[in-house]
């Protein structure tokens, strides 16, 4: 070992120990990476490329030479894998956290020492690795240029582009015009447009029905039993007994000992529901509500152990309309809805949620503003990757023999 030219086993060591010199700095440091934003990182990608064109055309030392060998590519993408890997295991900017995962940076890899060191390694070698494969450049290595050229901007777009991310948080009230984001550390930022809330509007699913236990007021449901759907005239069977639904209102208020359809805000689903035992053929007919912030739930003794209870709708979909304002006199209205934001100036605006407590009374709706301008050089290094991959799969089939007829 450690004879040149080094092999497998010598890449793998010196690609771990560079990973494990970044936990060290970690633990003697105590925080984490803070990159610079634009455009001083695109300073420092400049002079990075231009340190490796220089020392590939100039240096000659044997350590140039391996840096650019399969042995030091594999073990670096290896060891750089392996740290992806544990960020998908370890939850990533968990509070909860224990000491040793936030000592050695892994419960925020990509912002840890070692997660810098080791893909500034795998960015060497991969550099050095593209241009002594493909200078001067020929078309049999255009998947090779591809697919390691696409991997090194990605990583490269990744690792830069996190400090010019922005992940804000707006709540806005319907009627009211709102500037200010804030981050997670609840820091306001003044954004170069106002974003007006014109209408929030939310659909539910139709209530359902579960047996309630009466001592703790939990939930009496076995694996794989369901709740069942409110529906005027619907039937149910739930442990022995059977649930008619006799009445059911969308939106009632209680008046004495029963409940009336209404539209005032805070109205909650109401239902009349006659409840058959099987076996003792006891009946019981009452109104049961799910309640809301402004009206109380009201549930049906069954028996002295369990009450009929009715659980609150789930929400079907929830949107917004808003009026975003460049100024005064400019403005455009959008739609915003979950799954399907709203591009605007390179910030994307997502329905984040809506004051749970109201629900679908709610009148105020929570926005997620992202922008990461780095985005874009992101998917052109993706595509560089799938372009590469179809062209070995197309060269491989055309290098095919082809049977003689």
């Amino acid at each position: 070992m450690w004879k040149y030219p080094w092999g497998y086993r010598e890449g793998f060591i010196i690609t771990l120990s560079v990973m494990v010199a970044g936990f060290a700095m970690q633990l003697v440091k105590g925080s984490g990476v803070h990159l610079p934003g634009w455009p001083v990182n695109g300073i420092i990608l400049v002079v990075f490329i231009l340190y490796l064109i220089l020392v590939h055309r100039y240096v000659k030392h044997p350590l140039i030479r391996w840096l650019s060998s399969s042995g030091a590519a594999i073990a670096s993408i290896s060891v750089f894998t392996l740290l992806v890997l544990l960020m998908g295991f370890i939850p990533q900017k968990d509070p909860q956290a224990n000491d040793f995962l936030k000592m050695t940076g892994l419960d925020h890899i990509t912002r840890s020492w070692a997660y810098l060191l080791t893909s500034l390694f795998l960015l060497i070698v991969l550099g050095f690795t593209i241009m002594r494969r493909t200078l001067p450049f020929s078309i049999k290595n255009t998947a090779f240029f591809l697919n390691h050229a696409g991997l090194w901007i990605v990583i490269v777009a990744a690792s830069l582009g996190s400090a010019d991310l922005w992940r804000l948080s707006m709540s806005v009230n319907e009627g009211q015009v709102s500037f200010t984001a804030y981050d997670a550390q609840n820091n306001g930022y003044r954004l170069p447009f106002a974003i007006k809330l014109m209408d929030f509007k939310i659909d539910e699913y139709p209530p359902r029905l579960g047996l309630m236990n009466n001592a703790d007021g939990s939930l009496k449901i076995k694996k794989g039993d369901k709740l069942f759907e409110v529906v005027e005239g619907s039937e149910a069977q739930l442990d022995g007994w059977k649930m008619v639904v006799v009445h059911y209102y969308e939106n009632a208020r209680k008046n004495l000992n029963r409940y009336e359809p209404t539209s005032m805000e805070g109205a909650a689903p109401a239902a009349l529901v006659l409840a058959v035992e099987r076996s003792q053929r006891d009946t019981v007919l009452g109104w049961i509500s799910s309640g809301s912030h402004k009206v109380s739930p009201s549930f049906l003794p069954l028996n002295h152990e369990v009450s009929l209870a009715m659980i609150s709708p789930a929400p079907r979909k929830y949107s917004s309309s808003i009026r975003i304002y460049e100024s005064m006199n400019e403005y455009e209205d959008f739609t915003v809805e979950v799954n399907d934001p709203v591009k605007y100036r390179g910030w994307k605006i997502y329905q984040a949620g809506y004051n749970e407590k109201k629900g679908k009374w709610s009148r105020l709706s929570v926005f997620e503003l992202v922008r990461d301008p780095w985005l874009p050089v992101v998917y052109t290094g993706i595509f560089m990757i799938l372009i590469g991959s179809l062209y070995l799969v197309w060269m491989g089939r055309s290098a095919k023999p082809t049977a003689k007829q």
